[in-house]
């Protein structure tokens, strides 16, 4: 039992030894130094690191560059063993708090150290960043990984300057837990929404075709656009359900959307007469227009597309985003109590025992 407990003295001794601090903080420093050159040179491999947690984006990276990514497990080792070196010295200092409490300013930093450590390692395992996700108003969104919640925009409205260039993105957002919305807010460039670790970020925006400016019999310039009515000269309406830039008609009648761009465009319209009679279908407006639209003499006639916006938006969780504050603060009081603390004590002429 005495052989046990000195090996145990001296594995405790080892843990809380400068050397093993010393010798570690500069391993992680040469190697985050070397990584960060690495990183700068081969923006392929290291450019999407920040749009996923760090063993979500590793994952690929390694597969893709071990030779360019070997450092970085490394480098964890490295903190970890800090970490525990840290925990080692805190420990001590606790046990012996009595005659070591003057040093509270310097073991304030440990904690706080300790505290960003762990904030981050919790946040790396538990939490997620995904997007941009793209959003038109009135869409929703299923967060991939947290599918209990619903994102959905209720409106977007970019502020440009005269030179066209985004000065915000004013996002107005509602969140939704399984089915039932929980909060609403305004996300705009730096002013995320906040709500149970889910950060809701602004990241840009996106154009794409919201509809078309048209000619129709009897009526002039109309916009056609989801949702939009149509009162005709004749006493019926023609509504427009959905537009696609660009679609095709199966060889069964459906139609199929291909892309976002300007292609082959098509409105799905619903053309209600004044006899109580509605017709519903499409019209690809590089083709001979519907009968029933002919016949009802509300045959749109596109003039030019009008361009609408998608909000890009960046959803986060960050679980141990309390932890990594709490560290911060530590950090914080840790030095300005230790810069206090050192002045006196010199005044003083005091040197107390380590």
């Amino acid at each position: 039992m005495a052989a046990e407990r000195t090996l145990w003295q001296r594995l405790w001794v080892f843990g809380c030894s400068l050397k093993l601090a010393i010798w570690v903080a500069s391993a992680t420093t040469a190697l985050i130094m070397g990584g960060s050159l690495a990183m700068t040179a081969n923006p392929r491999i290291f450019g999407g690191m920040d749009a996923t947690t760090i063993n979500a984006w590793f994952a690929g990276a390694w597969q893709r560059a071990p030779q360019l990514t070997w450092w970085l497990p490394l480098t964890a080792l490295c903190l970890a063993v800090f970490g525990l070196n840290t925990l080692c010295c805190l420990c001590d200092w606790l046990a012996h708090l009595k005659v070591r409490w003057r040093k509270t300013g310097e073991y304030l930093i440990h904690t706080g150290f300790l505290l960003l450590l762990v904030g981050y390692a919790w946040g790396t395992l538990a939490g997620f960043r995904s997007g941009p996700h793209r959003l038109a108003p009135g869409e929703s969104l299923q967060l991939p990984d947290a599918p209990e919640y619903t994102l959905r925009l209720d409106r977007f409205e970019p502020d440009f300057s005269p030179e066209g260039r985004p000065l915000d993105m004013v996002s107005e957002v509602a969140l939704l837990h399984n089915g039932s919305e929980i909060t609403h807010g305004t996300v705009r460039i730096n002013h995320p929404l906040l709500y149970d670790g889910l950060v809701i970020l602004a990241t840009s925006l996106e154009q794409r075709l919201a509809g078309f400016r048209c000619a129709i019999p009897g009526m002039g310039m109309v916009d056609l656009m989801p949702g939009s009515r149509v009162h005709l000269a004749d006493g019926g309406t023609l509504g427009v359900l959905a537009v696609l830039g660009d679609a095709l008609r199966s060889t069964d009648g459906r139609v199929i959307p291909l892309s976002d761009q300007l292609g082959n465009p098509a409105l799905q319209l619903l053309l209600l007469r004044p006899d109580g009679s509605a017709w519903q279908g499409w019209y690809f407006l590089r083709e001979p227009p519907p009968a029933a639209l002919v016949s009802a003499n509300a045959t749109p006639q596109p003039v030019q597309p009008i361009a609408g916006y998608l909000s890009l938006l960046t959803i986060n969780r960050d679980p141990g985003a309390g932890l990594a504050l709490a560290g911060g603060s530590c950090l914080t009081l840790g030095v300005l109590l230790a810069v206090f603390s050192f002045y006196r004590k010199r005044a003083r002429n005091d040197r107390p025992q380590l």
